[in-house]
């Protein structure tokens, strides 16, 4: 097991647990769980045409691990908690690659650094395979500075899909 899947010590109703983060390609039956978070956390606000199945089958192209898209699965007790994905692009800028996307943690194991865990994991997947920097928007004007102190850089502003978003950079040499 790479180190970076190892599981990772987490509070939960004050009782010691760990989330495991691993690739959803080994858990392609959690797809609808992890497209339900992602709709929830994401798609209701900012993209709410977009359908549960839609959803479904975009992941279901993320079913890889050693090419692109990749997508990560945070998992308390086999239960998906999270995810993150490392895309070519993410619907702006094609000329910049790779992108973080997706990064979604359901409401009730938010603030627990799972998402930091994903971010993490999702940097040194892209590092493996040959890239030294990794891109993100940010929808949410709030949502910069929590990058920022996870390494990020503001490098430009644009739109997606008729939203103002923050694009950030970070070096992954």
């Amino acid at each position: 097991m790479k180190e970076y899947l190892k599981p990772f010590e987490n509070t939960k109703n004050q009782l010691k647990h760990y989330v495991t983060i691993d690739f959803l390609k080994n858990h392609p039956h959690k797809i609808k769980r992890c497209a339900e978070i992602w709709l929830e956390v994401l798609g209701k606000i900012w993209v709410p045409e977009v359908t549960l199945d839609q959803v479904v089958e975009n992941l279901h192209n993320h079913l890889n691990d050693n090419q692109l898209p990749i997508t990560f699965v945070a998992l308390d007790d086999e239960v998906p908690v999270g995810m993150c994905s490392l895309r070519k692009n993410d619907g702006i800028l094609p000329n910049l690659m790779p992108w973080l996307g997706s990064l979604v943690v359901d409401p009730v194991y938010q603030k627990q650094g799972i998402g930091n865990k994903l971010v993490e994991v999702t940097k040194l997947k892209a590092q493996e395979l040959g890239f030294d920097t990794l891109h993100l928007f940010a929808f949410d004007a709030t949502i910069p500075e929590y990058y920022q102190r996870l390494g990020w850089n503001i490098i430009s502003m644009d739109n997606f899909k008729r939203h103002p978003v923050t694009v950030m950079q970070c070096l992954l040499i």
